[in-house]
């Protein structure tokens, strides 16, 4: 990643010509794999309107939802949420049932199974993807990995979590830190390592992972935050469904003692395809090499830095700097928000050049100026005068009429900050630039 930004750095330069910026022809690429993600359904009707608009969609190609026979309404609240989404109906019982189900119907390169009950967070799918193209052949989410976390775990289940782990982990020499959490992600080609189909409960999670590790798979786990549940009641029931991942334990290592040597495959597995920004450069799409496709392009990128936990201090201000040159403006500001809302960092441009700000000194901006507005109502916004404009917040020692642009910025379908770029009224920026840079916030 760093050195995707070093390379667009070097580029963004040069005169800054609106006119210059044409979208060109679709062509075919495969840059990047296809992603199925798979949506375990059982009277979720209530929870699909906040799971699914927060699906990052730049990393997605399919989403599937398996849906086992519901009462409620959910087929049709999933499809008005999401057209595109294929539904699969599964008259058999169980979580194991719907996801082979979901396996069988995926198209994708790579299958990511979340539930849809808001306990997994979707916006940790860019986590799992980039974790398979540095090499992984599958990977699990973890809970009690360092930066994980569960607010959705009695400390009864806690401690027969953990023991059944622990007896996994003895069996089969494992080091997992987790057993039993479904949140995981594999390439396709494990399908024809792993034989999961007469698992239909929840522990379908557990075999698939034993049997995963037992076959030499490279097997890296991620931390996963599990939330409560938002609307219901979960299907699990702690005694059945831990005696069943018990069972499943002991049958997994019977298997192992019992299992014929075979031939070991020999040869790299994965790893065809491009790292993780070749999702934020749309695949389907060629653009020109204009520099206002690459300054777009960079803030995509430093947008993905963000969401995956990078370090974007060190790199906002000359961010902001190349892109004040670019466009021929003379301050502005850029800021990067967490999924709380809240500032995470920020720089701000002005007569007594740039200065990085504690996130609280941004508090007025977001509550009453443009980018908090920006944020808000997820649109770009054009101030032809900053001084008769009620969204721009007013400063008692401010009197300068003043041209702006406010850019929304947003990645995988959620905003992650704001770029404001200022300019004299003699330059006042135009309609055709606010076209030019609209992209930004899709």
């Amino acid at each position: 990643m760093i050195e995707q930004l070093d390379n667009l750095l070097s580029k963004i330069s040069g005169n800054y010509e609106p006119a210059a910026y044409n979208v060109g022809v679709r062509v075919t690429s495969d840059s990047r794999p296809t992603v199925s993600v798979i949506v375990p359904t059982l009277n979720e009707a209530k929870n699909l309107p906040l799971v699914l608009p927060f699906l990052p969609k730049n990393w997605i190609d399919e989403v599937i939802l398996v849906d086992g026979r519901s009462t409620d309404d959910t087929v049709e609240v999933a499809k008005r949420l999401l057209p595109s989404i294929k539904v699969v109906l599964e008259k058999g019982k169980g979580k194991g049932a719907a996801m082979n189900a979901g396996y069988r119907a995926a198209t994708g390169d790579i299958l990511i199974v979340i539930d849809a009950d808001g306990s997994n967070d979707p916006r940790e799918i860019p986590r799992y993807v980039t974790a398979l193209l540095e090499g992984a052949d599958f990977v699990k989410g973890s809970r009690f990995a360092p930066g994980g976390g569960t607010t959705d775990m009695p400390r009864y289940r806690k401690m027969g979590n953990g023991a059944l782990m622990l007896t996994a982990n003895l069996l089969f020499g494992t080091k997992f830190t987790d057993l039993c959490y479904g949140y995981h992600a594999f390439w396709r080609y494990c399908l024809e390592i792993v034989q999961v189909e007469n698992y239909n409960g929840f522990e379908i999670d557990t075999a698939l992972y034993l049997q995963a590790a037992q076959s030499g798979l490279r097997i890296v786990e991620v931390p996963s935050f599990e939330g409560y549940r938002f609307y219901g009641v979960g299907k699990l029931q702690t005694i059945p469904d831990g005696t069943r991942v018990l069972l499943t334990i002991f049958r997994q290592w019977w298997m192992k003692l019992t299992k014929k040597e075979q031939d070991i495959y020999l040869g790299f597995r994965g790893i065809k395809y491009e790292r993780p920004q070749a999702f934020e450069v749309q695949p389907a799409v060629k653009f020109d090499e204009s520099p206002a496709h690459r300054l777009m392009e960079f803030i995509r990128l430093l947008s993905i830095m963000m969401l995956t936990g990078g370090n974007t201090g060190h790199v906002i201000q000359r961010v902001l700097e190349l892109t004040l040159e670019a466009v021929g403006a003379d301050s502005g500001s850029l800021i990067l928000i967490d999924e709380n809302g809240n500032v995470k960092d920020g720089c701000l441009a002005g007569e007594n050049g740039f200065k990085t700000l504690e996130a609280s000194a941004w508090e007025d901006v977001l509550n009453q100026g443009v980018a908090g507005w920006a944020i808000k109502n997820r649109q770009s916004v054009l101030i032809l005068d900053t001084q008769n404009d009620p969204r721009w917040l007013q400063r008692d020692w401010d009197e300068r009429h003043r041209s702006a642009l406010t850019l929304p910025l947003s990645v995988g379908g959620m905003v992650v900050g704001a770029l404001t770029l200022v300019r004299p009224q003699s330059n006042m920026f135009t309609e055709e630039e606010l076209e030019i840079f609209t992209p930004l916030n899709k």
